[in-house]
């Protein structure tokens, strides 16, 4: 092995350790493990948007979508965020991917889907 294989060698053998080490600090320290948490994977931490009507009878439209690159229980409360902070809506989202919108109103699929992109997923199916 020449000199400058053996330069190329250590150089990735270090970024991996790099790569490693803040990944393991991040999981450590209680953030996600996809780095949905701090916008990784081109994701946005989305503000929480908290639902004061729990009522199903109160709802009476509901969308039921299935949605792609959820891969833990943040990834779950950005996707339901992003569409509860939509005006009279709720939704209750799995890390399956399955995802129920319900709402006051009639609902606009354009709409949910958009708020799912934005936040950094997709919709798999409406």
């Amino acid at each position: 092995m020449s000199g400058s294989d053996m330069l190329i060698l250590g150089v990735v053998a270090v970024l991996v350790v790099l790569i490693a080490v803040r990944y393991i600090k991040r999981v450590r320290a209680g953030g996600c493990s996809c780095g949905c948490d701090d916008g990784g994977e081109g994701r946005v931490r989305v503000e929480k948007a908290p639902v004061a009507d729990r009522d199903e009878t109160h709802y009476p439209y509901v969308l039921d979508l299935v949605v792609g690159g959820m891969s833990c229980a943040g990834c779950v409360a950005n996707v339901e965020n992003a569409l509860n902070a939509q005006p009279g809506t709720w939704a209750t989202a799995q890390l399956s991917g399955d995802v129920r919108v319900r709402g006051k109103e009639p609902l606009d699929a354009d709409a949910c889907e958009a708020a799912i992109k934005a936040a950094g997923y997709y919709v798999k199916k409406l």
